[in-house]
């Protein structure tokens, strides 16, 4: 593929937003062209930033509608552009490379040699597997969040919908779950873990997309349910998309692989991910001091200093999987005093990223 079709085609990716911003290097168009024919290259540029049907977009791009069409759902099934259908006809759009590209190509959980070279390839310019000297910038405003585990907000009064995660659930039309992005790359790359891999779920229109291109299978709400406790039995974190009236997507993430947990405990100037409106705190006189937390804290927010078990408040994300499992119950979730709410949806999130790269609240 040329350089400047390399240019356009990011261009047009930037333009889409998203959580990591690719960069004109080396590494990208290397990417990209594994990713892209040419003539999907060339379409993807001139498509429009919204949904919109194939014969709008074969006319933006001067191409037959039988064309554009057999290009579209060429790059549907692998996992470039989304489809959905609504009243009876096709709609696509180009998604950002990540969250979008970078994840479908793993949600599958295929194991090839183009799949291992993907895999070296999104190493060089996503830090999602944990390589923070990749050529990649983000907005400082964070396109996800993390959901607690429900059952430790129940003595709670003032509990959000948006911080129930069966809420999400329970409302969805379909739900999809899918080989976990993040582990089944490291896994590629020769670094697994032993954590579940199918555990991540899309939820909306999402999972209908998944299921149908084959990237993930349709499941009950029952499922789902019983999905979240097997995650949190293994100590993965919740993480959604940093919306509140719905949600894209429910990842169960483990510090192994998921850089929205390795940058949080970096405690980077850019996270990736937003804390729960909960902190956990410890009432001392009923801790024994087992340090069954310390061990079970993805953040290594917990210590031991001078027979007092201490929590750091900067790592602590509110993800509840201490109090879910201290023997002696000396450990509760409180709200944190500066409550965040989430965008209401994917346009108020996406504005809100926008706004903080207009800002010049990037990091690369």
């Amino acid at each position: 593929m040329e350089k400047k079709l390399c240019d356009r085609l990011i261009d047009a990716l930037l333009l889409r937003g998203g959580a990591i911003l690719p960069q004109k290097a080396q590494a990208t168009y290397d990417l990209l062209e594994e990713l892209f024919a040419p003539e999907e290259a060339e379409l993807a540029c001139t498509m429009p930033l919204d949904l919109q049907t194939a014969e709008k977009i074969a006319e933006g791009a001067e191409k037959s509608l039988d064309e554009s069409t057999g290009i579209l759902e060429r790059m549907a099934d692998k996992g470039l552009v989304f489809a959905t259908e609504k009243s009876g006809t096709t709609l696509y759009r180009l998604m950002p490379l990540a969250p979008g590209i970078y994840e479908y190509q793993f949600m599958a959980g295929e194991v090839s040699e183009r799949a291992r070279k993907l895999a070296c390839l999104f190493d060089e310019v996503t830090p999602v597997s944990g390589n923070e000297s990749a050529s990649f910038s983000a907005p400082s405003f964070p396109f996800s969040r993390v959901l607690p585990v429900e059952k430790e907000l129940e003595s709670e009064l003032n509990v959000q919908p948006y911080e129930r995660v069966s809420e999400y659930l329970r409302k969805a039309e379909h739900i999809a779950v899918s080989t976990c992005y993040c582990r089944h790359h490291a896994e590629l790359m020769g670094k697994p873990c032993d954590r579940p891999k199918e555990v991540c779920m899309s939820v909306g229109p999402g999972a209908k997309y998944a299921a149908e291109r084959g990237f993930g299978r349709l499941i009950s709400t029952e499922e789902a349910l019983r999905i979240l406790e097997v995650s949190e039995e293994a100590g993965l974190v919740h993480c959604t998309s940093n919306t509140s009236k719905y949600i894209d997507f429910i990842c169960n993430c483990c510090i192994c692989h998921c850089a929205i947990l390795h940058r949080h405990k970096a405690m980077r100037k850019v996270n990736l991910g937003q804390p729960s409106n909960y902190l956990v705190e410890v009432d001392r006189e009923r801790c024994d001091l087992c340090e069954t937390c310390v061990e079970r804290c993805p953040m290594d927010a917990f210590s031991v200093i001078e027979n007092e078990l201490e929590r750091d408040a900067r790592l602590c994300m509110g993800c509840g999987l201490c109090v879910s499992t201290c023997p002696s119950e000396a450990l509760r979730m409180v709200p944190r005093e500066e409550h965040q709410v989430p965008p209401r949806g994917q346009r108020e999130l996406f504005a809100a990223m926008a706004a903080s790269i207009q800002k010049g609240e990037v990091e690369s």
